[in-house]
């Protein structure tokens, strides 16, 4: 008899990674530091190593660096084994040091500058990625064709919901640096969203794991797995650091979205509850198990 938990399991789960600013040459190192596909690689095992069935490998923007096709293939090159060994859906979008023309030709075969705005469904979730990279500038924010393109898919209801993907987070980071580069109009979004089945929007941009909330709809944005944004620097400076890369591990059950934060790089771990114990509560049936396990021994 296996432990049961008492809470039923996920109905999808989702590996959100963000932010990996692959370079176009190869063995290249960002800002002269960071092994970016490396990092990515990394990333990638954990996502692999995880003892859950994933259904969708989403990574939410800046995919490359510098916008260059070679990034893109390497992406393709790193991910595509992953995505077929595990059996899911690859889900990106771009962000704002991507270039919609080459992404778009290496990603998707299409020769296209247009924002590459698509909706993928994963028995019965709906997932919406649409692209928040401004042409020409590193803020965020959606065209007027965009905003009618998101309000028309979220007209109908999707059997377990929409998790919405957006490079740029709609909510408030604590760097005045980052503000100028934020997304542009959240209440104009808001609107958009409230009231329909979007039940989270997954981002990154922030180069932090954090967290917020879109008029009734958490917002959960990524860690970078490139490099990290210091919070404990002074507000006013933008300081990077090598360290600790993260991802996301988002659960969608029927009442409710959870994200747990998962380092890229393993660190060394140890069985916090010994052989014998969890021997023991496989023995324990089903209804008696928290009264056993969670009782205090004295």
């Amino acid at each position: 008899m296996a432990l049961s938990g008492g809470r039923p399991a996920p109905t999808h789960v989702i590996a959100h990674l963000s932010d990996p600013h692959l370079l176009g040459s190869r063995g290249g190192r960002l800002a002269g530091r960071i092994d970016t596909a490396e990092q990515l690689r990394r990333g990638l095992e954990r996502v692999e190593s995880c003892s859950e069935a994933i259904d969708a490998l989403v990574i939410s923007g800046d995919l490359a660096d510098s916008g260059e096709p070679a990034a893109y293939e390497l992406l393709l090159e790193l991910v595509g084994p992953v995505v077929e060994r595990l059996g899911c859906e690859l889900v990106v979008t771009g962000g704002n040091h991507d270039e919609r023309r080459p992404l778009a030709t290496v990603l998707f075969g299409v020769d296209d500058d247009a924002p590459q705005d698509r909706v993928t469904t994963v028995r019965g979730l709906r997932i919406i990625t649409i692209d928040s990279a401004v042409p020409g500038y590193h803020h965020g924010g959606f065209s007027d064709d965009q905003y009618a393109w998101l309000a028309k898919e979220l007209t109908t209801q999707a059997d377990h919901g929409t998790i919405l993907v957006i490079h740029h987070a709609p909510i408030t980071y604590r760097s005045p640096v980052m503000q100028l580069l934020d997304f542009d109009d959240v209440d104009r979004l808001r609107e958009v969203v409230e009231g329909t089945d979007v039940r989270a929007v997954l981002s990154g941009h922030l180069h932090v794991t954090s967290f917020g909330m879109l008029g009734s709809v958490p917002v959960m944005v990524a860690g970078g797995v490139s490099y990290v944004d210091d919070v404990g620097a002074p507000r006013e400076l933008l300081m990077g650091v090598d360290g600790p890369q993260s991802w996301n591990l988002v659960e969608i059950h029927a009442d409710e979205v959870v994200a747990t934060v998962v380092p890229v790089s393993q660190h060394e771990t140890w069985p916090a509850l010994s052989e014998a114990v969890m021997d023991y509560m496989a023995t324990v049936p089903t209804e008696q198990q928290r009264e056993v396990f969670s009782r205090k021994r004295t």
